[in-house]
């Protein structure tokens, strides 16, 4: 019996009855419910034994009902059962009906199929699944099936609000004798996407549907007081290079990262190749927040120690991995331990940067020194020489920058610092 009562509801859906007016469209589709497969999963009948059809990721579907973990659905004009949890509800994408002639809503996503109905021009309808195929899903009311996707433009969105003199029914489609699903309240913004014989679709954070037009009114232009203008920082002659040696370091380098935002300071980060191999995410936080990036070979080791062959390994292969990170190379270089010669030099394409202020954080692990080795010996020019690999350096760096700031000091790259 229920087999055949399943019979003649595919019948029902496929052949349609729609009606058209100067109004809206009827058309008999079996629930407004849409939902979207997650995964590839076949389709059985009553009997949840066999199985009818095999639906594709991201197929858009009938929702008839929903029982005891699984769905009835009815896709084109398949009728069948699957899982409820392979099933999920998906926002559709709104589009504008516009074409030379009002285009057929279909069963299925050919041109032979059977015709369930028109829709209006410049009419809006909700797109279900990919919007890239010949036939779309849509629906418009309880007009739901495939349509031709040259039917469909992205509509242009235009900011209105809902005239103050009273509340504005939202309706399912441009009919007053549609479905309402919602109230807008007086002098609330929405979005119109079309205006057609009457009635605008609108959308809101909640809501989207259709109102009549000559209850929205265009906002009122709001004059924007001018910005007050804002005094150019103080010049100043006294210049400081920050630099750190070593890193990343996905803990103490991103403490340093929000501790030299706070004081709105620039700095430069001499990184080691397989220190950038393990923890890229940090390097483009360093580069997304505007400060320098040097090459300090790839795992510091002494390059006077080595062969030419094998110096150029250590600077080439950590400058490729720089770009392949941030999009760039590095604009500085740094030997490991400060130690280079000519034979080094000549295989650079940028400067080579040393430092005039040691402050031998490595080497103490105490904050109080390294503040101290700042205050002691800054002066304009200075190049500090300080490591993102070790927490003493990111507790003590707040102190070194509060300090060097009253006392009047920019903070710069190292290429700012040398002019290039």
């Amino acid at each position: 019996m229920r087999k055949i009562l399943y019979f003649l509801l595919i019948v029902f859906c496929s052949v349609g009855v729609s009606l058209l007016n100067n109004d809206h469209i009827l058309a008999a589709a079996p629930s407004a419910t849409i939902k979207i497969t997650t995964i590839e999963t076949g389709v059985f009948d009553e009997t949840l034994k066999q199985k009818v059809i095999t639906l594709s990721k991201a197929s858009p579907v009938i929702v008839l009902s929903e029982a005891d973990g699984w769905a009835e659905i009815q896709y084109k004009t398949v009728i069948g059962y699957i899982p409820s949890e392979y099933l999920k509800s998906a926002p559709p994408q709104y589009m504008l009906v516009q074409a030379k002639e009002e285009p057929l809503v279909r069963v299925t996503n050919t041109k032979e199929s059977d015709i369930k109905g028109k829709l209006h021009l410049n009419t809006i309808v909700e797109l279900y699944g990919s919007a890239t195929a010949d036939f779309v899903f849509v629906k418009y009311g309880s007009l739901a099936g495939f349509v031709n996707r040259q039917a469909l433009v992205k509509p242009v969105s235009k900011a209105m609000i809902v005239k103050g003199s009273a509340d504005l029914v939202v309706r399912e489609i441009a009919s007053s004798s549609s479905t309402e699903i919602g109230v807008l309240r007086k002098n609330s913004s929405v979005k119109m996407l079309t205006n057609v014989k009457g009635w605008a679709f609108v959308t809101t954070d909640k809501l989207a549907g259709y109102v009549l037009t000559n209850g929205l009114a265009k906002p009122p232009v709001v004059k924007e007081k001018p910005a007050k203008p804002v005094p150019p920082k103080p010049a100043t002659d006294k210049k400081i290079a920050l630099t750190f040696d070593d890193g990343p370091h996905p803990k103490v380098t991103r403490q340093i990262l929000k501790t030299l935002e706070k004081y709105e300071a620039k700095a430069t980060f001499f990184v080691v190749g397989q220190e950038v191999k393990e923890h890229p995410e940090i390097l483009k936080a360093v580069y997304n927040a505007g400060h320098e990036i040097g090459n300090h070979t790839f795992n510091h080791k002494k390059l006077t120690t080595l062969s030419s062959k094998e110096v150029k390994q250590q600077i080439q292969s950590t400058d490729t991995l720089i770009k392949s990170t941030i999009g760039q190379r590095a604009t500085v270089f740094r030997p490991p331990y400060g130690s280079y010669d000519k034979t080094i030099t000549d295989q650079l394409n940028v400067p080579n940067v040393l430092w005039t202020i040691d402050t031998l954080d490595w080497k103490h692990r105490d904050p109080k020194k390294t503040v101290l080795a700042v205050k002691e010996h800054a002066k304009n020019g200075s190049i500090i020489l300080m490591h993102d690999i070790h927490q003493t350096t990111a507790d003590a760096l707040d102190e070194v920058l509060a300090t060097l700031q009253k006392q009047g000091y920019e903070f710069v790259t190292v290429s700012e610092l040398l002019g290039k």
